[in-house]
């Protein structure tokens, strides 16, 4: 289903309706939109979203209200049709932060949609998770402009498109996710309520799509046994037990409950997935375990459930590939009814583990954090957190043959 940001913590808790987390309209009075319109295009809602007298508004699914960066998920999508050629635009999402964009899915790929321009009402309101935006202009972009002229195949030059004024956007929602951190600072390691997780030093890599399976080098060794710990981003885990909150299955297990300052109740943090199996590398140090690779695949899943918020995630059959800055979590995700997609979720920073050791067949990657990878908006936590966001971090433990 993406920089690490101030250590504070507000999290929403505001009761809403299935559902019912507001919209973002889109007021269709551009030059751009215009443009599109005497050419004898039409503009449309699709899906969950709906159309008015020159307007779409797009129910709001899910998102992040922070002071530094805004993430909003949308339902439905956008349609664009001239004759029988089409152009369907879904998975919109809006990110108000050091770059400010509409993004888009068209035909499975990601765009950039819309350049959200300075000015317009912003109310953002971290603590209540609540954001009140009025006024905002949106411009196409060149991507999208040339994606336009070339999927409609209008008579209509290109400059009446590119870099043009398409709309205004007004959103009103409520009850999404806080953008602060945990109370406990991550960096005085082990701190009570942090789960001695570390801060990442940034995003790292954006991956592939799919990522690709890794595939162990010559002389590799197999892995007999292992173990991992997953510590779950803490205001995630108590934003989430708002709703109906997390679950396991398949054999993954989670750690019993306990009460960390900032919940107002005991809840689980920590899961733990069983072993299927392994390969190890020992890197060109043999002294520097931080220098070898490996692949550990488990199995099991665990679910996160806010069904009055429109979230289902099922995370399952992790994958954790070690390999220097290109280290990551990769897990198969399921949202919803939709099929489960391999991706990664999160970036490994071993520069900033608590400890890596090797002693004999024994190696132990302690408290690696995680951090939302850059170029994933429509990843599953991409949409609640902008990249470089830390999310938690993963204790690895195995054994070679």
């Amino acid at each position: 289903m993406t920089a690490a940001l101030a250590v504070v913590t507000a999290l929403c808790t505001a009761p809403m309706a299935q559902g019912a987390v507001g919209a973002t309209t889109l007021a269709l009075n551009g030059p751009a939109a215009k443009s599109l319109r005497e050419s004898g295009a039409r503009i449309a809602a699709a899906g969950a979203a709906k159309s008015g007298p020159n307007r779409i508004v797009l129910p709001v699914r899910s998102g992040l209200a922070g002071a530094t960066t805004t993430v909003l998920r949308h339902r439905g999508g956008i349609l664009l049709a001239a004759g029988k050629k089409k152009l369907r635009l879904s998975s919109i999402g809006l990110s108000l932060g050091r770059r400010s964009l509409l993004s888009a899915k068209a035909g499975g790929a990601e765009i950039d949609l819309f350049r959200i321009l300075a000015g317009g009402k912003r109310r953002i309101d971290e603590a209540a998770g609540r954001v009140e935006l009025a006024g905002l202009r949106l411009k196409l972009t060149d991507e999208a402009s040339a994606l336009i002229d070339r999927r409609l195949d209008l008579d209509l030059p290109l400059k009446q498109l590119r870099g043009k004024r398409f709309a205004n956007l007004s959103t009103s929602a409520a009850g999404l996710l806080a953008g602060g951190d945990d109370t406990s600072d991550p960096k005085s390691g082990g701190a009570s309520g942090s789960g001695g997780c570390p801060l990442p030093s940034g995003a790292g890599p954006a991956p592939a799509d799919p990522p690709p399976v890794a595939t162990p080098p010559s002389g590799a060794t197999g892995i007999t046994s292992a173990s991992i710990d997953w510590h779950v981003r803490e205001s995630f885990i108590r934003y989430i037990n708002t709703g109906e909150g997390t679950s396991v299955s398949g054999g993954a297990t989670a750690d019993p409950p306990v009460l960390l300052p900032g919940a107002s109740a005991p809840l689980a943090y920590d899961f733990h997935f069983p072993f299927a199996k392994g390969w190890h590398h020992t890197g060109a140090n043999p002294a520097d375990p931080a220098d070898d690779t490996a692949a550990i695949y488990f199995g099991g899943a665990v679910r996160f459930l806010y069904s009055g918020h429109g979230i289902d995630l099922t995370t399952a059959e992790p994958e954790i590939e070690i390999a220097g800055g290109g280290s990551r979590a990769i897990f198969s995700v399921q949202e919803g009814a939709d099929p489960a997609k391999r991706q990664v979720l999160v970036n490994l920073d071993l520069s900033r583990a608590a400890a890596i050791s090797a002693s004999g067949n024994a190696h132990v990657y302690e408290r690696v954090p995680g951090a939302i990878p850059s170029g994933t908006a429509s990843s599953v936590f991409a949409g609640f957190y902008s990249p470089g966001t830390d999310f938690g971090c993963f204790t690895v433990r195995y054994t070679t043959s």
